[in-house]
């Protein structure tokens, strides 16, 4: 199991390790914050762990960022219709919601936009990350940088895909 280390400087000026936990991103649990910054630049000087067990929001607060890892499970695990995706994206706060009609009609129902500068690493397995014109296969170590676009994402393969993601407040284009 993959840990999660914060290292910041104790009350006496020292730096240190200050937080160590498990991440327990799964297929079933599909992702997990791992960090979250509400300004840029970051205030180095708050204490504790900003995410503790808090659900995931899809985007970062206005001026900060989000680092997460994301789980997709194997080819066939992840199968919602349109309408259920659009509950999804009203469950964690999406800001811009696909249209039904958009959603039966895109490539795949995980289609979405967020006014976010996105960095995503594979670091097990592969998935295709999907956009309007041209799909890519990503897998371990590729790297993709996602400019406040539609974007979406599809596992076909029979091994479980994990994504890291850092999404930065961005200015809509």
């Amino acid at each position: 199991m993959a840990k999660r280390y914060v290292m910041g400087n104790r009350s006496d000026g020292l730096s240190d390790v200050l937080i160590e936990d498990e991440i327990v991103a799964s297929v079933e649990k599909r992702s997990q914050e791992l960090w979250v910054n509400t300004e840029t630049p970051a205030d180095l000087s708050i204490p504790g762990d900003p995410v503790g067990d808090q659900k995931m929001i899809h985007e970062p607060p206005d001026g900060g960022a989000v680092f997460r890892v994301v789980v997709f499970p194997p080819k066939g695990g992840f199968n919602l219709t349109a309408e259920q995706m659009i509950q999804y994206h009203q469950s964690i706060h999406s800001v811009h919601i696909p249209s039904l009609e958009y959603l039966r009609a895109a490539k795949t129902v995980t289609m979405h936009k967020t006014d976010t500068l996105n960095y995503f690493v594979v670091t097990e397995g592969e998935v295709w990350s999907m956009s309007e014109g041209r799909d890519v296969l990503l897998k371990a170590g590729d790297v993709m940088i996602q400019k406040g676009c539609m974007h979406g994402w599809r596992n076909d393969s029979d091994k479980r895909c994990v994504l890291m993601a850092i999404l930065i407040d961005a200015n809509a284009a």
